[in-house]
């Protein structure tokens, strides 16, 4: 044994002078690439020295003074512990003067460090060599054994300065920053929006003292600088630049930011981000200036305080209760990154009950927003609402209620927004809003209120601010699209398709083959229209005096089989690799690909084996996909089904090469269908495979494309 310590020792002592000439030396250093490696193994190794010192001084300074001499075996234990400390530490020590040699670093931060860490290696090995005459009292065994531990603890400390920000170590126990509370009169978007959002996300890696990729993100000029691979953002480029490129990128790729491992950005956070850069990411922007449909402003209302709103007072609700209120046609999420203050919106109004709004009495407290958009509201459904204290916006858009109830909201002391558009309140029910002191905005269109009337209204409440939308023949407005209402997009029988508008006299033309539709030759809209197979519905809405509106459109998938087994023999990527039944499950996903909805293949082909138990006759295959330019979401280069009675016994039934798009331009979900002749299968495998290469005109160009889909639909 003794033989064996020796040889420790004295490799210790030959990587000390090692580490001394390096660092002496260290800037004439060329590494090679293995070297390299050895460096970023630094973070992983310099535990081990870590924990070997303070086991050591555990023992150090609580066992007795006998038990330490020279023929206990505790003291055998201590030599050990300590010489190899004192050799994971010179080895720690080298690999972080390896890793000190990567561009990035803060040089007087890395200096403090390299400092720590040498005088521990070399600390640790003249204990080791002092270790009988420092053991041979219990002060100068202490001594020795607290220094060890304050050493480790400030070279920790510097290190985590470097990776984690400075005063990492320390933070939980300063006293926290409290943010000011930021009118929404006052708020400004980068400030107040944006720049939080990097600083959670991204400060950490990008900041003077750990600059990754050459990229300083903690003041503007810096940011407009940008770093190595170029600026940040690009307004005329249809992926808005290299920042959110990187954002989008799948979690798996090394260019994804933030790194996995890292906190990710919310889809809020990402929005943020996005519509900042494409409204010309301007650093001096105000949310109030914004317009009041604009989204960017409608996020910055309900992450800020109203002129006048004390902020909140209460306590964050029990995160376990919130997920438990969260339902197929509910959703519960916080208002803002650590804010108490819940947001509550209600869809589906064939899935709402009255019950569902009493749930909610659990969070009343930190309720501030509540959307019943639609939902079959009636007035006895009013005294629920009025006992949410802390409400600040209430939107009961053509609910049921008929006004009598209104009085119910006077406990409502923080409600600023009521939205009572297509309800039935009448004018004498709009005077009981009087009481409600904070409130400024109600949105009344379509109630049974004339003219006249209402302006009478607003002159008796002149704090109150009622839009009721345009009114008079000079103005010409704009008909928003109409509502296609079908719940279900996939349909195994015939269905009526249910188009609807909220404008009064307003008239639906469609399409169901794919043409744009327009006021002569396509179909007037009226109840009764069936969908009997794939279908493209395209719908506009038009009224005399009124500009026409967008085209709304919607994919319909017949789905005449469903088969008994699926089996992916090339499985989806990890990030994206849905539930076993997704692709079966008779639901489509939503445009966001990333709620779980969608699976996506990208390194392989995507290869899926469909066995049915009875024999089927079958002549298409329809693939529900979604394209997403910016984020590498292409169609698939080729696509073949084949079909037979055996998993082995297969032939090709047919082959589709699917149109690329040829430059930058809107996503959404795409259809692909292949027909051939009618075969009878009890196996059909469907093989899609990925763009191997992105085009030129792409800003990912020779990178491989992605392939997601939600749904495999056999006929």
């Amino acid at each position: 044994m003794q033989r064996w310590k020796n040889s420790f020792f004295n490799v210790s002592l030959a990587l000390n002078c090692l580490l001394i000439f390096l660092f002496i030396f260290e800037g004439r250093l060329s590494l090679p690439t293995w070297l390299q490696v050895a460096g970023r193994m630094h973070p992983l190794i310099l535990h081990f020295p870590v924990v070997l010192i303070i086991l050591y001084s555990i023992l150090i300074l609580f066992l007795p003074a006998k038990r330490l001499k020279a023929e206990e075996p505790y003291s055998q234990i201590t030599d050990l512990l300590l010489l190899l400390a004192s050799l994971s530490a010179v080895i720690t020590a080298l690999m972080g003067i390896f890793l000190s040699r990567e561009p990035g670093y803060d040089p007087e931060a890395l200096q403090w460090h390299k400092w720590a860490g040498i005088s521990l290696s070399l600390f640790t090995l003249a204990a080791y060599y002092f270790r009988n005459r420092l053991q041979g009292g219990k002060l100068q065994s202490s001594v020795t054994a607290i220094l060890a531990i304050f050493l480790v603890i400030f070279t920790g400390h510097q290190g985590a300065g470097i990776t984690h920000g400075q005063n990492f170590l320390l933070a939980p126990m300063m006293p926290e920053k409290k943010q000011p509370v930021i009118p929404f009169e006052e708020a400004e978007v980068f400030a107040h929006m944006v720049r939080p959002i990097l600083e959670a996300r991204c400060f950490t890696c990008h900041n003077e003292k750990k600059a990754k990729g050459e990229l300083v993100m903690e003041t503007e000029a810096l940011l407009l600088k940008g770093g190595k691979s170029g600026v940040l953002w690009d307004t005329a480029a249809g992926d808005l630049g290299l920042l959110l490129r990187r954002v989008h990128l799948g979690l798996e790729e090394k260019k994804h930011m933030p790194p996995q491992g890292k906190t990710q950005l919310t889809e809020e956070e990402i929005e943020i981000l996005t519509l900042w850069i494409r409204k010309g990411a301007d650093f001096k922007m105000k949310a109030i200036n914004l317009p009041e449909k604009d989204t960017l402003r409608q996020l910055a209302e309900h992450m800020f305080i109203p002129s006048g709103d004390p902020g909140y007072d209460f306590e964050a609700a029990d995160e376990g209760v919130v997920k438990k209120l969260n339902t197929s046609n509910r959703i519960v999420t916080e208002e803002s990154l650590n804010s108490p203050a819940l947001i509550v919106s209600f869809f589906n109004s064939q899935l709402y009950e009255p019950g569902q709004l009493k749930d909610l009495a659990v969070v009343k407290k930190q309720i501030v927003s509540l959307d019943l958009s639609k939902m079959p509201v009636k007035d006895a459904d009013m005294k629920i609402i009025g006992d949410m204290e802390n409400l600040r916006v209430l939107n009961l858009n053509f609910t049921s209620i008929t006004g009598a109830s209104l009085i119910e909201l006077k406990q409502l002391k923080f409600l600023h927004s009521l939205s009572l558009a297509g309800t039935q309140v009448n004018a004498e029910q709009l005077k009981t809003l009087a009481g409600l002191p904070k409130l400024k905005n109600v949105y009344a269109w379509n109630i049974p209120v004339d003219g006249s009337v209402m302006d009478k209204i607003r002159t008796d409440l002149k704090n109150i601010y009622f839009d009721t939308g345009f009114k008079g023949d000079a103005i010409v407005m704009k008909l928003s699209p109409p509502a296609i209402q079908n719940e279900a997009m996939i349909i195994t029988h015939p269905v009526q398709l249910q188009l609807k508008h909220y404008i009064r006299g307003a008239t639906i033309r469609y399409t169901v083959d794919g043409s744009k539709p327009d006021s002569i030759r396509s179909p007037e809209y009226k109840s009764g229209q069936l969908i009997t197979g794939n279908t493209l519905v395209r719908a506009k809405a038009y009224k005399p005096g009124w500009i026409s509106s967008d085209i709304v459109e919607a994919n319909f998938y017949k789905s005449t089989y469903r088969p008994d087994t699926m089996i992916f023999i090339t499985p989806p990527d990890p990030v994206f690799k849905g539930s076993s039944t997704l692709l079966s499950d008779l639901e489509t996903g939503e445009p966001n690909f990333r709620n779980g909805g969608w699976m996506g293949w990208r390194k392989n082909k995507m290869e899926t084996l469909l066995h049915f138990n009875k024999q089927v006759k079958v002549q298409s295959v329809t693939l529900s996909t979604i394209l997403d330019i910016g984020a590498y979401i292409l169609p698939p280069a080729s696509i073949e089904v084949w079909g037979g009675n055996g998993a082995e016994k297969m032939i090709l039934l047919g082959k589709l090469i699917p149109q690329q798009p040829t430059k930058p331009g809107p996503g959404g979900s795409r259809s692909l269908e292949l027909s051939f002749t009618p075969t009878d299968v009890s196996y059909i495998k469907i093989v899609a495979i990925p763009v191997a290469k992105l085009p030129k005109w792409h800003a990912g160009k020779g990178e491989k494309g992605w392939v997601f889909i939600d749904e495999i639909l056999i006929n």
